[in-house]
């Protein structure tokens, strides 16, 4: 090859390299571009898939987020506040795997309301003694003015601040407008009842055995026996039983079986409780306003001197004990150290059954008996 041709085949190499690699940072560029391109879209594609993972992110956290006030709002609603605060997971507030989910337990009521007969509609309840008869009663739902209706009554009989003890059980029946139709304390060794009997247009409180209950309240003295207050012996003058003789009798003697539990006729201090001459077993009771009391002829003596007693508790038991022609109790009243009739103070009438219309009243035992003794 001529040298002048080998130069103009130099020289069109030169200019074809010189042409291409004038051109070589176009086509980096266009190579760099399209490197480019694609890895914008394979960035674009990454970012729209990591938009779509985020929204699916966040619409889950919304869902979570969602049912977590549900399940809180339900908490508050079926749970007590001190469950609401459960342990706290990931997913939220819930409640202990190992415990229910349980509303607070309710107080039922012992107070039932009478659905036939006379006393339809009225509110019974039956229930213990815990503390004091007041406390559980109105504890228990029975309105103030019942209860306070139910002492008022049968303060006579029941010493409500000392006597009742824990265990012992009540029974009220008052009506819709809170007038107590019927009350019944029970202790381990006795009942004591009282119960509104209505005759024409008058109506009172009466004890189980017909005595009426005395309004005078604890002012007035109550009965030494709960049996019934039969004379055998007055007061006064009379021809000894043993002696034959007159003699004054400074007492009055009451029927009673050997047994029959005796009753201290007013609230006092026991100044005796011994055998004592001719009364034989005999408690003596001081009483306020210089009134004291004795008991005589008694079988057996359940207080000791120094005790103090209410009016209705126990003393002791009826007998013939002492100069006596038989069973029966002796009771003597006085005032400033003189003797003076038991029968001429206010004390409850001496018929055993005062009440009127003793078939009525029997009547309405029954029917509260029934209700009393329901299941």
């Amino acid at each position: 090859m001529r040298l002048s041709d080998m130069s103009g085949s130099a020289r069109i190499l030169s200019g074809g390299l010189i042409m291409i690699f004038g051109y070589l940072p176009v086509l980096v560029d266009i190579f760099s571009f399209s490197e480019k391109k694609e890895k914008n879209l394979e960035n674009s594609l990454f970012a729209l898939r990591t938009i779509s993972e985020k929204n699916a992110f966040f619409n889950l956290y919304e869902s979570r987020q969602a049912n977590e006030k549900s399940l809180i709002a339900e908490l508050l609603q079926n749970t007590s506040p001190s469950s609401v605060f459960a342990p706290k997971t990931p997913f939220g507030f819930i409640a202990q795997t190992d415990e229910k989910i349980s509303s607070p337990k309710e107080n039922i009521s012992p107070i039932k309301i009478i659905s036939a007969g006379e006393f339809t509609g009225h509110r019974f309840v039956k229930n213990t003694i815990d503390s004091s008869f007041y406390a559980d009663a109105r504890r228990s739902g029975v309105p103030a003015a019942v209860v306070d209706a139910v002492v008022f009554n049968l303060s006579s009989r029941i010493d409500f601040r000392h006597s009742l003890k824990k265990g012992d059980t009540f029974e009220i029946i008052y009506s819709p407008n809170n007038v107590m139709q019927y009350a019944a304390i029970r202790t381990k060794n006795h009942q004591t009842a009282v119960y509104r009997f209505v005759h024409g247009k008058n109506s009172a409180y009466y004890f189980e055995n017909g005595v009426k209950v005395s309004r005078g309240g604890r002012g007035t003295f109550g009965p030494p026996l709960k049996t019934g207050l039969r004379v055998s012996s007055g007061f006064g003058s009379r021809i000894h039983p043993l002696k034959g003789v007159y003699q004054r009798h400074t007492g009055v003697d009451f029927i009673a079986a050997h047994g029959t539990p005796v009753y201290a006729i007013f609230d006092g201090v026991v100044t005796r409780a011994s055998r004592y001459y001719g009364y034989g077993n005999c408690v003596d009771i001081r009483h306020a306003s210089a009134y004291s009391s004795r008991y005589g002829h008694l079988s057996r003596c359940v207080v000791r001197s120094g005790t103090r007693v209410k009016k209705g508790q126990l003393i002791g038991y009826s007998g013939s004990t002492g100069t006596s022609t038989g069973p029966h109790l002796h009771l003597e009243l006085a005032k400033n150290n003189k003797v003076i009739n038991p029968l001429s103070v206010k004390m409850i009438p001496n018929e055993a059954f005062s009440v009127p219309h003793v078939g009525n009243f029997n009547a309405l035992k029954r029917q509260i008996n029934k209700i009393v003794n329901d299941k």
